[in-house]
């Protein structure tokens, strides 16, 4: 299996100062750069990829380019695989819900399988008590989402939002590398899970 994560937000030539979400995570009351969601998406991500290769699937990192080009790029790469392959867009939520999310292409039934496993996982951590999986089309409030892996042909993709940077009982999860490193895990399971991997 191989797995593409794509750290989104960072890395768009055209919006070089997009990173996303971001909340006064340690209350020092203003929002730093460290809390920016990009810099947690990609601390997730390293945690994710060890955790992944623990469980022996290959894993190749994305971080940069338009959201098209991207897509355009892993498609050429799965072009060159044999195997199971899944996309995973890094992303973190805000508005202050109380929820974990993975969105995935409307089309996709393995998608949709993949979503539901992931979303299983999460729950398993105390600070996710609820996580969602959510259908992403191009034509109503789930087309930012959509957007995000939309493009993407050969392998299942997923648009993760894992927690919400403004809540209080989630972020509790960024604020060292023992909470990131938590989310990964449950990830790499649920991924590990869906492909038979044990």
């Amino acid at each position: 299996m191989l797995v593409f994560i794509d750290r989104q937000h960072s890395g768009k030539p055209n919006k070089l100062n997009d990173r996303g979400a971001c909340a006064d995570i340690d209350n020092n009351g203003k929002k730093d750069i460290h809390e920016l969601e990009a810099i947690f998406t990609g601390k997730i991500a390293i945690e994710l990829e060890i955790a992944l290769l623990c469980y022996g699937i290959d894993v190749l990192p994305i971080s940069d380019g338009l959201y098209s080009k991207r897509h355009q790029r892993v498609n050429e790469y799965a072009a060159m695989y044999d195997g199971p392959m899944v996309y995973l867009a890094m992303h973190l939520n805000a508005g202050g819900g109380d929820y974990g999310a993975f969105f995935y292409d409307w089309r996709s039934a393995k998608g949709a399988d993949l979503a539901a496993a992931m979303s299983e996982e999460l729950k398993t951590l105390p600070q996710i008590q609820k996580c969602k999986t959510i259908a992403a089309k191009p034509d109503d409030w789930t087309q930012h989402a959509f957007n995000t892996i939309s493009g993407i042909n050969a392998p299942v993709a997923i648009c993760c939002e894992p927690l919400f940077v403004d809540n209080p009982a989630h972020n509790v999860l960024l604020l060292g590398n023992e909470g990131m490193a938590r989310i990964a895990n449950v990830m790499a399971t649920a991924i590990a899970k869906w492909g038979g991997i044990k």
